[in-house]
């Protein structure tokens, strides 16, 4: 499943900055081109004109005040794009950019029907939260349930990044999920790894054996071992390890659906809202 055509969504902050990085790396090796993405969201305007900031600011909450934040709101969201083409200019990409106005979720989902994968910051467990958190919310987990493509959610610097490790769980949108990564490790030139998850040491081998399925699954040839097994809890696991080892978390939207089998549908949720590391999700 190539990547020929990226989303990425920018704000302005040092997040989607690392976000564009991403695309710009994956544009790069991909032969991909890029759609830059930023949205001005009219509730922002609210914001600015609340009590508790407008009297700072010396602003009266009025139709003509919200008209003016919001037409500011719009040069900000220009002189993104801009720095934006600049830089993809410079790195003789194809790209094109976008400013939309409306709830930021719906917009970016709206763009995405057109795209391959979508690529938005997060600001990761452990960041300052900042004012426009109160608004925007956990976009990136809205957007990683409701997308109808895959999603990378960026966190560490792309430099950072030595590995694609996949979630592993014999389910179909694990299977999903390592082909995927496969796909995007040759062509990026990353190393391949998959992880699989068991409550305890009683359980290995059920997990060997979905490893012997799985790598006939595997279409290229690694020079080094794919699969290996970790014992705990899932989304702490897979996470501890992805931030060890610098790796890009793979995962599928959803696993086995019954409560004792479902290691990945339960989790995705979980590593979103605290990963620490980049993550791609299957869909």
């Amino acid at each position: 499943m190539p990547f020929k055509k990226l989303l990425v969504a920018l704000d302005g902050s040092e997040y989607s900055q690392i976000a564009a990085n991403y695309a710009f790396w994956l544009a790069n090796r991909l032969n991909a081109s890029i759609d830059a993405q930023h949205v001005v969201d009219p509730r922002l305007a609210d914001f600015f004109i609340a009590p508790e900031f407008a009297q700072e600011l010396g602003l009266a909450a009025s139709i003509e005040t919200s008209d003016k934040v919001i037409s500011g709101l719009r040069r900000v969201g220009e002189l993104i794009l801009e720095l934006f083409s600049r830089e993809a200019a410079d790195r003789k990409l194809q790209f094109k950019t976008f400013l939309d106005e409306g709830y930021i979720t719906q917009e970016l989902l709206k763009r995405s029907a057109n795209a391959d994968l979508v690529i938005m910051g997060h600001r990761g467990k452990g960041h300052r939260k900042i004012p426009s958190d109160l608004l925007i919310g956990a976009v990136a987990e809205r957007i990683a349930v409701s997308s109808k493509v895959p999603v990378l959610i960026a966190v560490q610097p792309i430099e950072m990044i030595g590995q694609a490790l996949v979630a592993y769980d014999g389910s179909e949108p694990s299977r999903g999920a390592l082909f995927m990564a496969e796909n995007l490790a040759k062509n990026a030139g990353l190393r391949l790894r998959a992880m699989i998850v068991v409550p305890s040491a009683e359980h290995r081998a059920e997990a060997e054996l979905l490893i012997e399925q799985a790598k006939s699954y595997l279409r290229e040839e690694w020079p080094e071992e794919v699969f290996m097994v970790a014992e705990g809890p899932p989304a702490p696991t897979l996470m501890e390890y992805a931030a060890s080892s610098n790796s890009l978390l793979v995962l599928g939207a959803y696993g086995f659906r019954t409560p004792e089998g479902n290691v990945i549908g339960s989790t995705t949720t979980h590593v979103v809202r605290m990963t620490q590391s980049s993550i791609l999700i299957y869909r």
